[in-house]
C-alpha cells in the first residue's frame, strides 16, 4: 500500500490587505502529492482537516492566497494537509491564525474618493472595453477631474494608460484629482488606490500632492484582462486585483484647493475600482 503522506510542517500566514497568503513546506516525492487541501474557520478555533464543510480551498502548490477578505479585516484560522496520488491524506499541519489588514475605507473618513470600492469597473467612462476611446477623448494625455463638479461616467475613464503599450500611443497618461478641503490637515491622511486589474508589465504608478513626490507605487502583474472586463467579483473571474494604500502627509495638503495627479510612469495601464483620500479617525 502507498505510505501516507506526512503532516505539513511550516505552515505560515502573512496577512494583507484583504488577504492572507498561506505557505508551507513542500513535501517530497514518496508518496506523490496529488494535491494540498487547506481547511479554514473564522476565529482563533482550529479546523480539525476533516469537517468538509470547512474546505476552503485546493491547491498543488506549497502557497495560497485567502483573497477578497472583508476591507475592515477579517481573522483566519487554517490547517494544511496532503493527499498523495493514491488518495491517502496526511495528518493535518498545526494551526495558524492571522487578521487580515484593515484598509482606510473602513478605519478612516472619507475626504473624497473617485468610485466605488466594490471590485468593478463599470461606474467609469468608457467601461467594460471602450479602452480605444480613451486617447481620442484626451489626445494630451491628461485627465482632469474636479470633485464634486465631475462624474465618474463622463470625466473619469475606466483605465489610466501607460507607456508600456501601443493603443495609447506609449504615452504615460497623468490623471489630475482637484478637490477643496476646509481647512488645513491637523494630521496625516491616507490614500487609498484600488485597481481592478492591469497588465502583465506591472509598472509604477507616481503619486503627487501639490507637485510634491509622494510615492512611487510599484504594480503587481496583472491579468491584462481588465481592458474588456469589469468586475472581477464575478466567479471565477482571472481579473488580478490589487489595494494599495499610502499615507499622504498633512504637510502637503492645505485649505482650499488641492491637487492629487496620479500618472502611470511606466507599464501598460491600470484598471481603476477606486480611488479616495481618508482622513483619520
Amino acid at each position: 500500500m502507498s505510505p501516507r503522506p506526512q503532516a505539513v510542517t511550516g505552515l505560515d500566514a502573512e496577512p494583507a490587505l484583504a488577504s492572507i497568503t498561506l505557505t508551507w513546506q513542500p513535501l517530497g516525492w514518496d508518496p506523490l502529492i496529488d494535491h494540498y487541501r487547506i481547511y479554514a474557520v473564522r476565529g482563533e478555533s482550529a479546523p480539525d482537516g476533516r469537517n468538509e464543510s470547512e474546505l476552503l480551498a485546493k491547491t498543488v502548490y506549497p502557497r495560497f492566497v485567502h483573497s477578497d477578505l472583508d476591507p475592515a479585516g477579517e481573522t483566519w484560522t487554517y490547517v494544511v494537509l496532503a493527499v498523495s496520488d493514491a488518495g491517502r491524506r496526511g495528518r493535518p499541519s498545526a494551526p495558524v491564525t492571522a487578521a487580515s489588514q484593515p484598509s482606510v475605507i473602513a478605519t478612516g473618513d472619507e475626504v473624497a474618493a473617485i468610485g466605488a470600492f466594490d471590485g468593478r469597473t463599470l461606474e467609469f467612462l468608457h467601461a467594460p472595453s471602450g479602452y480605444a476611446n480613451i486617447p481620442e477623448q484626451f489626445p494630451d494625455a491628461l485627465i482632469e477631474y474636479d470633485q464634486g463638479v465631475d462624474d465618474p461616467g463622463t470625466a473619469w475613464p475606466y483605465l489610466l494608460p501607460g507607456p508600456g503599450d501601443a493603443w495609447a500611443g506609449r504615452t504615460a497618461y497623468r490623471a489630475r484629482w482637484t478637490l477643496t478641503l476646509d481647512e488645513a490637515p491637523s494630521a496625516d491622511h491616507d490614500l487609498a488606490v484600488w485597481l481592478v486589474d492591469t497588465t502583465r508589465l506591472g509598472g509604477i504608478l507616481r503619486v503627487s500632492a501639490n507637485e510634491e513626490h509622494v510615492v512611487d507605487i510599484e504594480l503587481p502583474e496583472g491579468a491584462t484582462r481588465g481592458s474588456r472586463e469589469g468586475d472581477a467579483t464575478v466567479p471565477g473571474s482571472t481579473l488580478r486585483r490589487s489595494f494599495h494604500e499610502h499615507v499622504v502627509p498633512a504637510g502637503l495638503l492645505h485649505a482650499g484647493e488641492n491637487v492629487l495627479e496620479l500618472e502611470l510612469a511606466e507599464g501598460g495601464w491600470v484598471a481603476w475600482d477606486a480611488v479616495g483620500l481618508f482622513a483619520r479617525s
